[in-house]
């Protein structure tokens, strides 16, 4: 389900891309498929379907898996610049589904050479296809792109494939494998029937979702700001940073209050205002007074434990 919703998404985006000129729809170029681990060497390369499937037989006890279907497909990516910030999904669509047996299934998908085309004798496209297939034997799925979740669109992830790919040529190419413990086939259109592989590459979108919280954040901050009586913000803005903590003996709370309600009084319009700047500023300077009481508490607690360290009897040696 959670696939579904991602593809979706995916579409979802790839259609707004489209209407602001960002989106890159590229069709396979050359797509072929060959047996594999088959007596049947064969090159197909004029079916309207590439079959992609995998035969799994018990032998003496043993499973033997032969591949009757393994597609190869290539795209020519000289016309497209990329970014860092470009995601590229490679979608098919399957004419049919077929699965024997409870096992799960998937496809695999492995970046080949592309050194090939439709033409190409069976050899050029094993040469091509040898390191993906020796990953496939080692039933590496690390390195594999898969889907699994039985739809008829196949999706896979190939960002980094074709940044890697445009790095060193205008060209990439793929192969696709059947895996299952039991009998499994997609039988994949190809270009040939006009609903063939696609390359679909876009900038990743910005959220503004964002910037629209920080903006809604900023109006509050300065909503809050507005409530206090203007007297205030402007008697506030006038006072002297300090960088150190003061006892009230050094610094009264009444000088503080004295110098800004004197402020605001000059600069108010009225005894409204003024009783509203005496609540704010009397929780103000009793804030001030708790912490600079709790710091000389602190103070006095510290000297006492140091007292205590230093009249501390103590023996040299063994006790």
């Amino acid at each position: 389900m959670m696939k579904r919703l991602i593809i979706l998404s995916l579409l979802a985006l790839m259609l707004v891309g489209s209407s602001m000129g960002q989106l890159a729809q590229i069709p396979a170029s050359k797509d072929v498929y060959i047996g594999l681990g088959t007596e049947n060497q064969r090159v197909y390369n004029q079916s309207n379907l590439l079959i992609c499937a995998v035969n799994v037989t018990d032998i003496n006890g043993s499973k033997v898996s032969i591949y009757p279907g393994a597609p190869l497909i290539q795209f020519d990516i000289s016309n497209i610049n990329v970014t860092d910030d470009d995601i590229a999904i490679l979608v098919l669509k399957a004419a049919s589904i077929k699965k024997s047996g409870g096992d799960s299934a998937l496809v695999a998908l492995l970046s080949i050479g592309s050194e090939w085309d439709e033409e190409s004798d069976y050899t050029t496209l094993l040469v091509n296809i040898l390191p993906a297939w020796n990953v496939v034997k080692k039933n590496d799925l690390t390195q594999m792109g898969s889907d699994s979740d039985g739809d008829q669109i196949f999706a896979f992830d190939v960002s980094k494939k074709l940044r890697d790919a445009k790095a060193t040529g205008n060209s990439m190419s793929f192969l696709l494998e059947a895996i299952s413990n039991s009998s499994y086939e997609a039988d994949f259109l190809s270009r040939e029937s006009g609903q063939g592989p696609y390359l679909i590459v876009m900038p990743y979108p910005e959220s503004k979702l964002d910037s629209a919280q920080a903006t809604e954040e900023t109006g509050q901050a300065v909503n809050q700001t507005a409530a206090l009586p203007r007297a205030v913000v402007s008697a506030l803005a006038a006072m002297p940073a300090t960088t150190s903590a003061k006892s009230p003996d050094s610094m009264p709370a009444s000088t503080t209050i004295s110098s800004l309600t004197s402020n605001v009084i000059e600069e108010g319009s009225g005894a409204q205002e003024a009783a509203a700047v005496g609540s704010q500023t009397n929780e103000l300077t009793n804030k001030t007074v708790e912490q600079s009481i709790k710091l000389d508490s602190n103070q006095l607690n510290s000297k006492q434990e140091t007292n205590k360290k230093l009249t501390a009897p103590f023996k040299l040696g063994n006790a």
